[in-house]
């Protein structure tokens, strides 16, 4: 080693970590040198070479450089491309070209925006540049931190902003900039479009107006006032009374004022206004399902206990998927309004209306009406009504079930529920108008209580915390530090006994609740890696989402409060939802894994087919990863056919940069393959069979 480069070890304070270097062009006792040297002074080197494009090609595969040293006197290698290629996989990564002739080379350092370019055997030039942007690599990583920091603060506060109970409003020069949904209908508006640009002044009444002049000129200096109580004026012209706080803020890079507004009226305030839209379904002003099982409940004690009757109705619209992908979602809204009308214009006052699913309309008769001779009715306006969207007019599939409290008792709601949800389906089956539930004719009595005794086990185990959380790794083939749980779910028995899925999930699905196992499982999901997060364990969880939770509208505001309450970050999840689910729901799918992206929440595509169409589903969705089908581990060893097969998805999957996962691993001859196909993580009892607890550290 040179003088010059002693003297430089001796200035430089190299950082701790283990940098991963990668020289191209050079020969192997060359590359050995500058790593050598580079460790002289006192770094920790990882070092990988490549002297040609297969070479280069291999390396691509799992490749993370830190420091990219480019001979640019070799000719075997298009080095523009390679950089190009490189910066692809390792942005952060430093490029120090390597001359004979470094001065000779300047116009390609810039043409390819190289930290640096220095002559070739010049070892202090090299330690010392190394060292500089190894540096400034820390600062890069520092950075980015903050600002993926700064981007996820922002988008919960935005996502705070949006659900909060509060009217919330940003002004900039006297005049509207945003309002969230709670203000909006505060002042009686329709939609957010309709305040943006309005002068803020307009809200105020006439007789206010002076007062507030002063505030407003204020807000213009300062963006700031004292809290303020005022009569403001609503789009219908009401009179409002309220309270304002002011604070400074920004919006898009402008200075603005953010404004809290409570309703003061004194015949409802906003807590009570708030409880009573709790009971409602926005989309049809019915009552929703929350508020109608609530009723249920009240109401069924008290027939049970006096001996009266209570029928329920519950009608679907059988093809409401296929409105929507024919006529868009515009179409499907129609029909809803349409329906609603229809139910309201049809049914009694006393009978009680609600939406009790995405397309399903649920009505509790009183004693007084009888349900069949309404289900008729309902059936015939609603076959002989036009649903006409623009000039198409469009047929909805109506199918009405109908059961009563006393044939055959119903001892819950549940029991309630169910029956009504069996005639409907029943209904729809057979093509009939209406059907009845009938305990004698809607399969075996057997069949029938065992069902309705796992129903009662699902029920019991969601009021009572009796379901259990179980974790197998998901470990990497390629060294990956990041450790990596599927989280799957057993139910416990009165006997604590864990209870498989197989045993529970169809009837969960069949009675509607699915979607609230799967909020189950996210919320404890969350607590858990929240806790090991904690103790300094850097785990992340992989958790399935069902069909029902994907059509759930309201799951990502949820995923958003188990964050916030467990203070939890996004990016230490990972959902995973089934191909052919997607392909079911692929609309909701697309808006769910967009909101998922916002919060830095990663999205996994299972039971991934040798398909080109599934390539398609992965790159329009953007899945961060890809777990093949289950049924390709059992052939992998004999079946050759099958391994070209996983090797080209393989490929063609890390070009959309999607890491792929490979489950079901149960023997080592297995890895070998994988290995050489290039598959970036394995899972399976080889490696280690569910466990109730997390003790598995991650290296294989």
């Amino acid at each position: 080693m040179s003088t010059n480069a002693e003297r430089i070890i001796q200035i430089v304070t190299p950082l701790s970590g283990v940098v991963e270097l990668l020289v191209l062009g050079c020969s192997i006792d060359d590359a050995n040198t500058y790593s050598q040297t580079l460790r002289n002074s006192g770094m920790a080197v990882h070092l990988n070479t490549a002297n040609t494009p297969d070479e280069l090609d291999v390396l691509m595969q799992s490749l993370n450089a830190d420091v990219v040293l480019v001979n640019c006197d070799a000719e075997e290698i298009d080095f523009t491309t390679a950089i190009r290629q490189i910066r692809e996989i390792s942005p952060l990564a430093a490029f120090i070209l390597l001359s004979d002739n470094p001065s000779e080379e300047l116009f390609f350092a810039a043409e390819t925006s190289a930290q640096d370019i220095i002559e070739r055997h010049d070892y202090a030039h090299l330690i010392y540049v190394v060292n500089r942007e190894q540096q400034n690599m820390v600062t890069k990583k520092k950075l980015l931190a903050v600002s993926q920091e700064l981007e996820e603060t922002s988008q919960r506060y935005e996502t705070l902003t949006e659900t909060a109970g509060e009217a919330i409003a940003y002004i900039h020069q006297g005049m509207h900039v945003y309002a969230n949904p709670a203000y909006v209908s505060l002042f009686g508006f329709k939609t957010a479009d309709e305040l943006e640009g309005l002068p803020f002044m307009d809200l105020i009444t006439s007789d206010d107006r002076l007062k507030f002049k002063p505030v407003l000129h204020k807000l213009d200096e300062q963006h700031t006032a004292d809290q303020l109580t005022i009569n403001c004026v609503t789009n219908d012209g009401h009179d409002l009374p309220v309270t304002m706080d002011f604070t400074p803020s920004t919006i898009d890079g402008e200075d603005c004022t953010q404004v809290i507004i409570r309703d003061q009226s004194p015949e409802l305030d906003i807590e009570q206004r708030l409880a009573e839209l709790a009971n409602y379904d926005t989309d049809t002003g019915l009552y929703n399902r929350k508020y109608f099982t609530e009723q249920l409940e009240d109401r069924l004690g008290e027939a049970l206990s006096g001996e009266q009757r209570l029928s329920m109705i519950l009608l679907s619209i059988g093809n409401f998927q296929n409105i929507k992908t024919d006529y868009n979602p515009d179409g499907a809204e129609m029909v809803l309004k349409e329906a609603t009308r229809i139910l309201n214009e049809t049914t009694y006052d006393t009978d009680l209306v609600a939406r009790f699913g995405e397309h399903q309309f649920a009505i509790l008769c009183t004693p007084g009406t009888s349900a069949e001779a309404l289900a008729k009715r309902l059936h015939s306006a609603l076959g002989e009504h036009q649903f006409t969207h623009g000039e198409q007019t469009i047929q909805p599939q109506i199918a009405i079930g109908i059961t009563h409290s006393d044939t055959p008792p119903a001892q819950s709601s549940t029991d309630f529920i169910s029956h009504a949800s069996r005639a409907c389906k029943t209904a729809l089956a057979e093509g009939t108008a209406t059907n009845l539930f009938d305990a004698e004719h809607s399969g075996s009595n057997k069949q029938n209580k065992e069902d309705e005794s796992v129903i009662q086990l699902i029920d019991q185990a969601l009021a009572n915390d009796r379901f259990h959380l179980i974790y197998q790794p998901v470990v990497s083939l390629h060294g990956n530090s990041r450790e990596d749980y599927a989280v799957y779910v057993r139910m416990l028995d009165d006997n604590d006994q864990q209870i498989s899925p197989k045993e529970f999930i169809d009837e969960a699905v069949r009675s509607e609740r699915m979607a609230e196992i799967d909020r189950w499982i996210i919320r404890n999901a969350i607590r858990e890696v929240a806790r090991h997060r904690s103790d300094g364990h850097k785990l992340n969880f992989m958790i399935t989402l069902s069909a029902p939770a994907i059509e759930d509208d309201s799951l990502l505001l949820w995923i958003c409060d188990c964050l916030r309450e467990f203070k939890a970050k996004g990016a230490w999840l990972t959902f995973a939802v089934s191909h052919s689910d997607v392909i079911g729901h692929l609309e909701k799918m697309e808006q769910l894994a967009e909101g998922l992206h916002k919060i830095n929440c990663r999205i996994s595509l299972t039971h991934f087919p040798f398909e080109q169409e599934a390539v398609n589903v992965v790159r329009h969705l953007q899945c961060d990863m890809v777990c093949f089908s289950p049924d390709i581990s059992a052939k992998l060893s004999q079946d050759k056919d099958q391994q070209e097969l996983l090797k080209d998805y393989n490929q063609q999957l890390h070009q959309e940069k999607v890491k792929t996962i490979v489950i079901y691993i149960e023997e080592a001859a297995q890895l070998t393959i994988l290995w050489n196909v290039g598959v970036d993580f394995i899972q399976g009892n080889f490696i280690q069979k569910p466990v109730d607890t997390i003790i598995y550290d991650a290296e294989l």
